[in-house]
């Protein structure tokens, strides 16, 4: 069994509104995400929102998805991960999902999940090539291990998943993808207007 969180609980202060509620080819941003994890197959999907919580389900029609609302969002996002980790079922692996990231492609999503399964014990991680500094970049969405779940609990809060990503006992098996939405995010009204112009 594999759960998907969907960190949704960002205060999207640069972009001076929800992020997840921007619209982009007739959808919001958490419906692209949630949709291409329902295409890719995943069952249970957990999205996790924060104090625009009432703003957002106005807006969203969940389908499938069960919500939940992590009471200190500015706590960081590791505390937002821990609130999908408490509301999701009971799994062999956690695929952690980024809420501001709709242009994933489903496929992506299927060869995160098709790495893990081959190689389970380790942590997935995608990377993709980067033009601006030409190298490959980590991105997301991240999978981990239900053996690893522990430590986003032990983890310092002020270190987030990086710490359980660079724990000494934790194995990485890293994912080439040409998907270059793994590593696009958008924070800034800019980046949203580049979004659209490009369609």
């Amino acid at each position: 069994m594999l759960s998907a969180i969907v960190l949704a609980a960002g205060e999207s202060s640069r972009m001076g509104r929800p992020k997840v509620l921007l619209q982009w080819r007739g959808r919001p941003f958490i419906e692209h995400v949630c949709a291409a994890l329902r295409k890719a197959g995943v069952e249970d999907r957990v999205v996790v929102l924060g104090r625009a919580s009432a703003e957002i389900l106005a807006a969203w029609q969940p389908a499938g998805e069960k919500v939940t609302v992590n009471p200190h969002p500015e706590h960081g996002q590791l505390s937002s991960l821990r609130a999908g980790l408490d509301a999701a079922a009971p799994a062999e692996g956690y695929l952690v999902c980024l809420a501001d990231q709709p242009t994933i492609q489903a496929e992506t999503y299927v060869k995160v999940i098709d790495c893990w399964r081959s190689a389970k014990g380790s942590l997935v991680i995608p990377r993709t090539y980067r033009a601006a500094d030409a190298r490959l970049k980590r991105g997301h969405p991240v999978l981990i291990p239900g053996a690893y779940r522990a430590l986003c609990f032990e983890a310092p809060p002020d270190k987030g998943l990086h710490w359980v990503t660079h724990h000494s006992s934790v194995k990485i098996t890293d994912l080439e993808v040409s998907d270059p939405g793994i590593i696009r995010d958008f924070d800034t009204p800019e980046d949203y207007d580049a979004l659209v112009k490009a369609g």
